[in-house]
């Protein structure tokens, strides 16, 4: 991933990663004509650039906590860890 990549960039690169490797994938469960298909579409609307209101969302790295949830322009820093869960 690119040094100064974002969370959107981020979490396309997971569904990038679980295309490519479908057995991997918790979507693979889903019959093919499920509305949701990506990791992307659960939790970030693009056409208001936002995260949806039902998910929480932890992201922090060594260098501390990231206020992504407030910037989605957010570099992310190295080594980043992002945890993301619904309250619906």
């Amino acid at each position: 991933m690119k040094d100064d990549a974002i969370f959107a960039e981020a979490l396309a690169m997971v569904d990038k990663l679980v295309f490519e490797n479908p057995e991997i994938s918790h979507f693979a469960d889903h019959p093919p004509d499920s509305f949701i298909k990506s990791y992307l579409q659960l939790f970030f609307n693009p056409e208001a650039e936002e995260i949806y209101s039902d998910i929480n969302m932890f992201a922090a790295s060594a260098r501390g906590f990231m206020p992504i949830d407030k910037n989605l322009d957010f570099n992310l820093h190295d080594d980043s860890e992002i945890s993301l869960t619904s309250s619906a």
